[in-house]
């Protein structure tokens, strides 16, 4: 069981580390297409559409951690009592 939840918790860093990089990425594409001077504005909308979105995935990938992690805490916990 133990393997299992170590599983998760590897995922979920796993999950956590990629949107972490997609959000460093789509925040560079927005800070490129806000240099360019005569960048589109349709452009500019699509980067900043693609940081909102890696931003949610950050926020739901940190919330799956979160959760993982606390469930093994709490598993730790209650074999200790025992």
């Amino acid at each position: 069981m133990a393997i299992h939840i170590r599983s998760q918790e590897a995922e979920a860093a796993q999950r956590f580390f990629e949107a972490s990089r997609n959000v460093d990425r789509a925040f560079r594409a927005l800070r490129a297409e806000a240099r360019d001077h005569v960048a589109a504005p349709l452009a500019y909308g699509v980067a900043q559409s693609r940081l909102d979105h890696a931003l949610d995935e950050l926020a739901r990938a940190e919330a799956l951690f979160d959760s993982a992690t606390a469930v093994q805490v709490r598993k730790l916990k209650e074999d200790q009592d025992h």
